[in-house]
């Protein structure tokens, strides 16, 4: 009989935790050539030997399989019950094949890793769009995420029902359609600091590289003057920069320093501890291309 109850939600202290297996005896004199075997693709070897192996031994084995792609050799150990790890899940999210394969067998693509982190999150950070629209199709949730400031053990991490850590990383390192794939999918843009994470990258990204993300999010409506409440500690500013423009000076990013301004990022804007854009740059010499840029479009008045 049908009770037209919506579907209960998904509570992430109820998902899978993948920790990793820890070898007890190290010393088994067939230890070696067992983990040899699953790296060299010796399946009749290695399904021989695996008889004489304990659990955690099986599991590296499958990770050390899936680390050197060969997947049949994998499939062989995953058909006798052998069970994954942190590691095996580290090495398969470089390949889509090895996570389809997980997949196959039963893993819960929102389990939550060591660290709180989990695939999709990898695999946005990686910008691996065709892992993450199989993630999503899977029933990755992009609200799934580890808290940005974690306490105690990193075994004890676990995931939070709200982080914005994927919309952040999107933010930095995908393209606009894949952000909005994300919010597609029910991702929370409140739950992010998104513009600040576009206009706050790392000296890896080129010159520019993020400015149709920042176009993007802008046309989502959020503040260019906005400060990054979503990581907010306390009223003093512990964690947080300000701006998206404090973000783009603090990275060094000027071309999306001199973007924002031209689009409206106020130099001035004080920050609830007091502290603005303006006072950041102050800090460098007058030659700074920092201090040029903002003598140049925002001098400061006599």
């Amino acid at each position: 009989m049908s009770t037209n109850l919506p579907p209960k939600p998904i509570l992430t202290e109820d998902l899978p935790f993948i920790g990793v297996a820890t070898v007890q005896n190290r010393e088994h004199e067939t230890f070696p050539r067992f983990l040899e075997a699953c790296r060299n693709n010796e399946s009749a070897v290695a399904l021989q030997l695996a008889n004489d192996q304990e659990p955690a031994v099986l599991t590296w084995g499958l990770s050390h399989s899936i680390k050197a792609q060969h997947l049949d050799m994998a499939r062989q150990l995953l058909l006798n019950g052998v069970s994954w790890d942190y590691h095996t899940l580290s090495y398969a999210s470089r390949d889509l094949d090895a996570i389809k394969l997980l997949v196959d067998f039963g893993f819960n693509v929102n389990s939550t890793l060591l660290g709180g982190g989990n695939l999709l999150r990898i695999a946005v950070a990686r910008n691996d769009e065709e892992a993450i629209h199989f993630l999503l199709k899977q029933g990755a949730n992009p609200n799934f995420g580890p808290p940005r400031y974690p306490h105690g053990h990193i075994s004890q991490i676990r995931s939070l029902p709200n982080s914005g850590m994927t919309l952040n990383a999107a933010a930095g390192n995908c393209t606009p359609e894949i952000f909005a794939l994300l919010l597609e999918h029910g991702a929370v843009l409140s739950n992010s600091i998104a513009l600040h994470r576009a206009a706050g990258v790392s000296v890896s990204v080129p010159p520019g590289e993020r400015i149709p993300m920042l176009r993007y999010l802008l046309g989502l409506g959020l503040d260019i003057n906005g400060m990054d409440d979503a990581i907010k500690i306390g009223d003093d500013g512990r964690g947080q920069r300000g701006s998206p423009l404090m973000y783009a000076i603090y990275w060094g990013r000027t071309i999306e320093a001199k973007w924002l301004l031209e689009h409206g990022a106020d130099p001035d804007r004080k920050t609830p501890w007091g502290i603005s854009a303006r006072d950041q740059v102050r800090r460098y010499p007058a030659e700074h291309r920092m201090s040029v840029l903002l003598q140049e479009i925002c001098p400061e008045e006599p």
